[in-house]
């Protein structure tokens, strides 16, 4: 099971982005209680303290994860992606019912 920490570096990385940069980046878009900074996500990524839950939510948000994919219990990023995949199947399958009229 991964943990929140490696989970949060992963996404970081994949969208190229510095510790600084995700750190500016959510602050502008979110009303924290207490601002976000470099220190706390460097301490959340080494696994030396975990973001409150609070901060969990936000980082699912902006990373757009469930907090489930976030925390480590599930390999389903966004259960929007897996609602979009279940409507391509149904409209594949509705297509094949009409071909067979």
């Amino acid at each position: 099971m991964t943990g929140i920490g490696l989970r949060i570096k992963e996404l970081r990385q994949e969208r190229d982005l510095t510790m600084e940069m995700l750190v500016a980046d959510m602050n502008a878009k979110y009303k924290f209680e207490k601002p976000l900074n470099k220190s706390m996500v460097s301490r959340w990524e080494n696994g030396d303290n975990e973001p409150s839950l609070e901060n969990a939510k936000y980082l699912s948000m902006y990373f757009d994860v469930s907090l489930d994919y976030l925390i480590g219990n599930s390999e389903v990023r966004t259960p929007s992606r897996l609602l979009a995949f279940a409507k391509k199947v149904a409209d594949y399958q509705k297509k094949g019912e009409e071909n067979d009229d």
